[in-house]
């Protein structure tokens, strides 16, 4: 596992579970995160090693800097990232998703692999 540059970490109070390495969203207030689902919006990846519950804090690598995230599936240096129904990382393959990191190293289902943290607020159609 490798990140290609340092993480910008912000604590974050979780709404719910979150797993570790997965991408997060905003929560119902600017102090709260929850898991992404399918292809939406991302706000960072939550970087601990430990499954977060209601309540709990953790640290959450934002825009401008690297971060550690789960991957569902094969990807290639270089793609674009949007998040599954499980928060992890998949290629941007559809029209309408959502980018939240870019990959800095390939990797394949069930790997933790070095992004960059870019969450975008225009879907993208495809990096496939």
């Amino acid at each position: 596992m490798a990140v290609s540059s340092q993480p910008r970490v912000r604590t974050f109070k979780s709404e719910g579970v979150i797993r570790p390495y997965r991408l997060v969203k905003w929560g119902t207030t600017k102090d709260l995160m929850a898991e992404c689902d399918a292809n939406e919006k991302s706000m960072g990846i939550y970087q601990g090693e430990d499954t977060l519950a209601a309540d709990d804090f953790g640290d959450v690598a934002i825009q401008g800097g690297g971060a550690l995230l789960e991957v569902s599936e094969t990807v290639a240096l270089g793609k674009f990232l949007t998040p599954t129904a499980d928060g992890e990382g998949e290629v941007v393959d559809a029209a309408n998703e959502y980018y939240g990191a870019i990959a800095q190293e390939d990797g394949v289902a069930g790997d933790i692999i070095g992004v960059e943290v870019i969450p975008t607020t225009e879907s993208v159609s495809s990096d496939a």
